[in-house]
């Protein structure tokens, strides 16, 4: 009985490309670990109580976590759908390196290698989780064309985990800021 109620929330969302069984599931996740919920007198979320109350709490997520990047002064891409965002860290990846440190005589940003390009953004993705404990997923990792792009998803956390990830990423942002001041 209890899978059949599983379903019954699951069928429902829409599936377009934006959409899929991940969101269904991860959406379902995030509702019922919230220390706000709701249940009906059976026990188990209606779809009439799921989907709106879901798409609430998604939608205060995205609204904070786009805030925080605007505030720190981070490059995004809002989401319109789905339940990540796309941002832009380019500011703080390893500078390329120079063509004579490059196995290519002709390196340049047009055409520094794939490897390179992925050795800069792993440095970059190992910094945001060791020393600011942060975990983005690398964007080269997910076909982007460009290092420095990274998915933030900010629908599989608790309630303070989020709270804590969007503290993270404003003091991560004015450290790297003033690392890279200091440096130069």
């Amino acid at each position: 009985m209890g899978d059949e109620h599983v379903w019954e929330l699951l069928l429902p969302l829409p599936t377009t490309a934006s959409t899929s069984m991940a969101l269904s599931l991860l959406t379902f996740r995030l509702l019922l670990t919230s220390s706000s919920s709701s249940s009906s007198s059976e026990g188990y979320w209606s779809t009439d109580e799921f989907l709106p109350e879901n798409r609430r709490r998604l939608r205060d997520r995205r609204e904070k976590l786009e805030r925080t990047l605007t505030e720190s002064g981070i490059p995004y891409l809002p989401s319109d759908s789905g339940l990540f965002v796309w941002m832009d860290l380019r500011e703080f990846l390893p500078p390329p390196p120079s063509p004579d440190e490059s196995s290519s005589a002709s390196s340049s940003a047009e055409t520094e290698s794939r490897e390179s390009m992925e050795r800069r953004e792993r440095s970059l993705y190992l910094s945001l989780l060791n020393e600011h404990g942060l975990l983005f997923t690398p964007g080269l990792s997910m076909k982007n064309e460009l290092p420095g792009f990274f998915r933030c998803v900010y629908s599989a956390a608790s309630d303070g985990e989020f709270e804590l990830g969007l503290e993270r990423i404003g003091r991560c942002a004015d450290a790297m800021r003033r690392s890279k001041e200091e440096t130069q």
